[in-house]
């Protein structure tokens, strides 16, 4: 599904709020003047995987019908907050709470992510949609979906970063963990944290880490847009933004490109 050789782009669109300023418009409706469009930056570089991974299931139907349209082969991948029990509603539920990817591998693992999500966002809500490990075995095959370990926000940077009490279960699935380097203070740490983590918990560690690049903007100098836009969602201010990983113009196609053409 991934080459483990290569460095994957991880591509977020306008339907995760206020986490990404690009949108997944047909290359033919984009005004030139608008908004980058995924789909047209996929085609305009000659990208033929889409790996998309949003906070919500919004976006997959407009995704997947306009990446076909272009000839892009389209993979979705759902970005979800896991907790310890989604019937516990309080303050420690959050202390021990962490990120997931939980990627489709076909129409079947589609369906199984839609009746996740519909639970996370229904019975599991608690500021934001949530599910729990015991829920996700409930629902889960291995031949459907792919659980992954993002590079932040995950329980390895919580509990090392922000001394949270995030407790991983990996008893059902073969995982996989994305490692990234986008010029953040943490990142090279958080890197060794997740390569010791992988080698004690894995007999083939190098079957388990892909390297990717998070794209949230396609150039470096639409940072500030970018950033813009953040503080808008976050009613923050451009002086004090307060706002994670904010500190970089890294998560950009250009910077992809500059790493993945050498």
């Amino acid at each position: 599904m991934m080459d483990m050789d290569t460095l994957v782009p991880i591509w977020k669109s306008h339907y995760s709020i206020g986490r990404s300023i690009l949108t997944l418009e047909s290359p033919d409706k984009c005004a030139e003047d608008g908004p980058d469009s995924i789909i047209k930056l996929c085609k305009d570089n000659e990208i033929s995987d889409l790996f998309l991974v949003d906070d919500s299931m919004a976006g997959f139907l407009e995704g997947c019908t306009n990446a076909k349209a272009a000839g892009i082969k389209f993979h979705f991948g759902l970005r979800v907050t896991v907790c310890p029990d989604i019937e516990i509603k309080d303050e420690e539920s959050i202390r021990s709470s962490c990120k997931y990817i939980i990627l489709c591998k076909n129409y079947s693992g589609y369906e199984r992510l839609i009746k996740i999500y519909s639970l996370a966002a229904k019975e599991g809500f608690y500021y934001e949609p949530r599910i729990d490990f015991k829920s996700i075995k409930e629902l889960w095959d291995e031949k459907d979906l792919t659980l992954v370990v993002p590079f932040y926000d995950s329980f390895i940077s919580e509990n090392n970063l922000k001394i949270k009490s995030c407790v991983p279960d990996f008893s059902f699935c073969q995982p996989l963990f994305f490692i990234e380097d986008n010029d953040l203070p943490f990142d090279h740490l958080l890197e060794d944290l997740v390569m010791r983590y992988v080698t004690n918990e894995f007999k083939k560690p190098e079957e388990h880490i892909i390297k990717t690049k998070s794209i949230y903007y396609n150039e470096k100098k639409d940072f500030k847009a970018y950033l813009t836009f953040k503080c808008i969602n976050k009613r923050a201010s451009l002086d004090k933004p307060n706002l994670d990983h904010m500190c970089s113009d890294e998560f950009s196609l250009e910077s992809w490109k500059e790493v993945a053409n050498g």
